[in-house]
């Protein structure tokens, strides 16, 4: 185990003055402090990384700028299903919606930041779990058919297509666990990494770094956001007065799949890509 790396103090920093300058009302930072926090956050996540010789600034910085550039559409999707409007004639947002947002351009400015963050946050805060579950016992592993690739695809179908067909605030749950089903199928089925991979070596650090990392992001991402001005409020049928920081109870349960799914459209889109990918946050550790 190295030293980390310096950026490691930056990030610390970084999330400390912004969560500081949004206690203390200053304009800035209280808009701002999702996007800076998690700015922070990815640059403290990979200086750790850098104490294992696992940095993705130092060793693959192209795979970390690609890693926010896919992030921007990859949250768009999940936009693109919360606000029905987009393909049909009107309706509000459909699970959250949000306030504080600055005039345009610079509420662009601030999506594209803060959309740019969540991939890279979840991929390295996973690698940096993973890096703790080594001793986790492997399983037997064996060979997995495609069918069983098919039956996911053939599972999450529905599941993403129904909240278009029929918009409801009720359909939250089917986004959330879709995505991973189909792209698991379809990234197995073309060959890519994934975590049917993963369990054909009887690998399952991934998959429990994967929803370790979930779960920290969604507590990392909802205290950001209780504390920003520019900021999301949920409007969720279920359980939705009972809530930690600003996010119904239940709705914690939705980072688990959905860092699965983050992690399956990075590989899927960064496979699309001319560049070839680089084996190191991408292919086998």
């Amino acid at each position: 185990m190295g030293r980390v790396g310096w950026w490691f103090w930056l990030g610390v920093a970084t999330v400390a003055v912004g969560v500081a300058g949004a206690l203390a009302q200053v304009e800035w930072f209280a808009r701002n402090l999702t996007p800076l926090g998690w700015t922070g956050v990815i640059l403290a996540a990979d200086g750790l990384l850098a104490a294992r010789g696992r940095s993705w600034l130092v060793r693959q910085p192209r795979e970390l700028l690609l890693a926010a550039l896919v992030s921007i559409p990859s949250w768009l999707l999940f936009e693109f299903y919360n606000r029905p409007r987009f393909w049909r004639a009107g309706g509000p947002e459909l699970w959250w919606h949000y306030q504080g947002l600055p005039p345009w351009p610079e509420r662009g400015l601030g999506y594209a930041w803060a959309f740019a963050t969540i991939t890279p946050a979840l991929l390295l805060l996973t690698e940096l779990v993973r890096g703790s579950l080594r001793h986790v016992p492997k399983g037997k592993g064996g060979h997995i058919p495609a069918e069983v690739a098919w039956v996911l695809i053939l599972a999450g179908f529905p599941l993403a297509f129904l909240p278009l067909a029929w918009p409801s605030p009720y359909f939250a749950a089917d986004v959330w666990l879709a995505w991973p089903l189909l792209l698991e199928g379809v990234n197995f089925l073309l060959g890519n990494p994934c975590l049917l991979r993963d369990f054909e070596r009887g690998d399952r650090s991934r998959f429990l770094a994967l929803l370790a990392a979930g779960a920290l992001c969604g507590l990392i991402w909802e205290s950001l956001n209780y504390f920003a001005w520019a900021r999301w409020v949920y409007t969720v049928p279920f359980a939705g007065h009972i809530k930690v920081f600003e996010m119904p109870i239940l709705g914690y349960l939705g980072f688990l799949p959905f860092a699965v799914a983050v992690f399956d459209l990075w590989v899927f889109l960064r496979a699309l890509l001319p560049l070839r990918p680089q084996a190191w946050g991408l292919t086998e550790n």
